[in-house]
């Protein structure tokens, strides 16, 4: 049965379909914003918005919708999430789907067990049973165990949840622990240093890496060592040293070490480190499309991923609530998945692509999402004259859209912006430019059906390049 990130009932539509209208510019951290679709995202410090991957969930930090702010989709896509959100300390018990063991929600997201019938008792009333909420097995990885709750005693749910008055305080990283005082070592016995840098200030998984490093002593250079994830990859006998290192394809690290070090012929030593972060964020090189972000039950759904003509690839796989559900093999750039969702009306379907190029290297697209709905989105093409121009040409734009209720208005945007408007069903044309200067224009198709609904499809690039 596929997993329901955020199931909603009837009356929360209706608090969503009562948020306040705003701008992305205006949100300030702590806000709650969707876009056109029914999702829920808590809006934080650090500029990405969070995901709530159940009702419930969200149940636990607020009693409504109504504080909610609707800004537009271009909006909402350019906000990077940045994870799950979490349960709030204190308010309910968890569980998992395929463990019988019953957790309270510690500080820092741990899962903490309760080991007696008697202490839940104790904690959350005669009860108890019906405050427990499953989490399913794929948001596991969002909690980390934490010490057992023998009695009572071991948990104090009023200060657990006074402590966590938003969901900001889960997200602050603790604090470091001191670094600890460097034992001190001799005065050298001579003069001289050692220069390190890298090819790459963060890398992916199956990148080379290139590690550079020269030294200088007064008593001369015996050796260079150059050292990557801890593994020795390159000595050299001179002053100077370059050696390569290959990224590891998998693993859970989040950072690698990079150091040199140099030995001068009086035994001196000279070592830099450097530590090179692993980029795990979705790739610009892997692009999903959602052709109808809302359907009816029943209706068949669609998702496309589409990899860069720089990518090697090697196998394309469409996931649906983090299942795959669609694998493109043989180099096949675009990957397409369709298929009938019969989901209850408000449930939430998510989508992610995943690239894989012919070492090993994956690119992960942003998740995006299908919602069943009891009216379903218009489904809109936008098609240009050129997909590039040079400067001072100008460029044909035709919005195109349908619906089983009927098209009342289609809009073609540039940038996010209304640039044209037209009433009823027919294609909306028109000739944009002359474009003065060189970069990427990009296009969007808005329309809105018979009852209300509307949907705005993904951007369509012209890229405009100097003709000298």
């Amino acid at each position: 049965m596929p997993l329901r990130p955020f199931l909603l009932s009837a009356l929360s539509l209706l608090g969503l379909l009562a948020a306040a209208t705003s701008s992305a510019a205006t949100l300030t951290p702590g806000d709650l914003v969707k876009a056109s679709g029914p999702s829920v995202y808590y809006y934080a410090e650090n500029g990405k918005r969070y995901v709530f991957p159940t009702e419930k969930t969200y149940l636990t930090w607020y009693a409504d919708f109504s504080s909610v702010k609707t800004v537009t989709d271009a909006e909402l896509g350019a906000l990077m999430i940045g994870g799950n959100a979490t349960y709030r300390p204190g308010v309910k018990l968890v569980k998992i789907t395929t463990d019988p063991k019953v957790y309270a929600i510690g500080p820092g997201n741990q899962l903490r067990w309760i080991k007696t019938e008697q202490v839940a008792k104790e904690l959350y009333g005669a009860d108890w049973a019906t405050q427990v909420d499953d989490i399913p097995d794929p948001f596991f990885i969002n909690y980390m165990l934490g010490a057992e709750v023998s009695s009572a005693g071991d948990y104090d749910r009023t200060a657990l949840r006074d402590a966590a008055p938003t969901i900001q305080a889960t997200l602050t990283a603790p604090a470091p622990a001191p670094a600890p005082v460097p034992t001190p070592t001799p005065a050298p016995t001579s003069t001289g240093g050692i220069q390190f840098s890298v090819s790459k200030a963060m890398v992916r998984a199956g990148d080379v890496e290139t590690l550079t490093a020269s030294a200088s002593s007064t008593s001369g250079i015996a050796k260079i060592e150059l050292y990557f994830d801890g593994s020795l990859i390159q000595t050299c006998n001179s002053t100077t040293c370059t050696g390569e290192a290959t990224v590891p394809i998998s693993g859970t690290k989040s950072s690698y070490e990079a150091r040199a070090k140099a030995i001068a012929v009086n035994t001196d030593t000279f070592e830099k480190l450097i530590t090179v972060p692993l980029d795990t964020s979705a790739s610009a090189l892997a692009r999903l499309t959602i052709e109808r972000p809302i359907i009816r039950q029943g209706q068949v759904g669609s998702a496309i991923v589409d990899a860069d003509a720089s990518v090697a690839v090697l196998r394309t796989d469409i996931y649906r609530d983090s299942v795959s559900v669609k694998a493109c093999a043989s180099g096949i750039r675009q990957c397409r998945w369709s298929d009938p969702l019969t989901g209850a009306v408000g449930t939430v379907y998510d989508f992610y692509g995943l690239v894989t190029d012919t070492i090993g290297r994956t690119y992960q697209t942003p998740h995006k999402t299908i919602t069943v709905g009891t009216n379903d989105t218009p489904f809109v093409t936008v098609a240009v004259g050129k997909s590039s121009i040079y400067t001072g040409e100008t460029v044909d734009v035709t919005v195109m859209a349908s619906d089983d209720d009927g098209i009342t208005m289609i809009d073609i945007l540039k940038d996010g912006a209304v640039i044209k408007t037209c009433q009823g069903a027919s294609p909306c044309s028109m000739v944009t430019g002359p474009w003065p200067s060189v970069g990427a224009l990009h296009f969007n198709g808005r329309a809105t059906d018979t009852l209300g609904l509307s949907a705005t499809n993904d951007d369509t690039v012209v890229t405009v390049t100097s003709a000298y």
